[in-house]
């Protein structure tokens, strides 16, 4: 028995799994570079975090009043090329922060916008805060 003439042609095999799997292989790449942008701008955010305690702490001109300081802030996000404009920057002082009293500290949250929209978690906010003690 003779197999008819479709089953038997192997010209386009290739560009047919191509089709096939490059959505899932596409997918899969913007997905990590989605993750990677997630994971650096949550780090943006703790490092900013820090260095405005630090600044608060130390009392420094540049972050002598609270427009000072989410100004600091804003600057320091954004020479790391992250914008804070939308973002919650809450500035005390006198805290308890890990049992230590009389700590400076900055929270900071910021809703993080994906380009791609992949991430479940893409709507979400992300959060840093750091503490660092006061000078007397």
């Amino acid at each position: 028995m003779k197999r008819p003439a479709l089953l038997s042609d192997r010209q386009a095999v290739t560009a047919v799994e191509f089709a096939l799997l490059a959505p899932v292989l596409l997918m899969f790449m913007f997905l990590l570079i989605e993750g990677g942008r997630m994971e650096w701008t949550q780090q943006t955010l703790q490092e900013v975090s820090t260095n405005t305690a630090r600044c608060m702490a130390l009392g420094q001109d540049a972050c002598s009043s609270t427009s000072a300081i989410q100004s600091y802030a804003q600057s320091r996000g954004s020479a790391w090329g992250v914008s804070l404009a939308g973002a919650t920057i809450t500035a005390t002082t006198g805290q308890t922060c890990n049992g230590v009293s009389g700590m400076s500290r900055i929270s900071i949250s910021l809703p993080y916008r994906s380009v791609m929209n992949l991430l479940p978690i893409a709507q979400q906010a992300l959060t840093a805060s750091a503490c660092f003690p006061s000078v007397s």
